[in-house]
C-alpha cells in the first residue's frame, strides 16, 4: 500500500485509488487529504502514526500538521530494535510490580508527554 500511496501523493495520480464508481467527481484536495491520512496510517512504527482524533481534526479543519508527526510524505520510521527492546523492558517492569519504570525511551521521545496518563 505504501508506494501506491507514495506515488499518488508525489503525482497527485489518484486514479488506481479511487473507487471506479466515483470516476473523476471528487474534489482532488480532499482525495488528496485522504491518501494523505491513510499513508500516516500505516507507518511502520506505532509511535509515529497519528491518533484516531489526529485524524478527524485534519479531516475538519484539512490541516496537514496534525498528520505529519515530524515525518516527511512517503517516509516512515526505520525499525530500531533498541527502541523495541527499552518498551518491552518499560511493560515487563511495569507488569511484574518494579516501582521503577524509568527508562530513556520515555525520556527522549513520543511517550515523554503521554507518561502523566499512566
Amino acid at each position: 500500500a505504501r508506494p501506491l500511496l507514495s506515488h499518488a501523493l508525489e503525482t497527485e495520480d489518484f486514479k488506481l485509488l479511487v473507487d471506479p464508481r466515483l470516476g473523476t467527481n471528487f474534489v482532488p484536495n480532499e482525495m488528496f487529504r485522504m491518501i494523505e491520512a491513510a499513508a500516516a496510517c500505516i507507518r511502520h512504527s506505532a509511535t509515529k502514526r497519528p491518533r484516531m482524533g489526529q485524524v478527524v481534526r485534519a479531516f475538519e479543519s484539512l490541516e496537514t500538521e496534525d498528520l505529519n508527526n515530524g515525518m516527511r510524505i512517503g517516509e516512515s520510521e526505520i525499525y530500531n530494535s533498541a527502541q523495541q527492546s527499552a518498551e518491552i523492558n518499560f511493560f515487563e517492569r511495569m507488569a511484574f510490580g518494579s516501582r521503577n519504570y524509568s527508562t530513556d525511551y520515555f525520556t527522549q521521545g513520543s511517550w515523554a508527554t503521554n507518561s502523566t496518563d499512566w
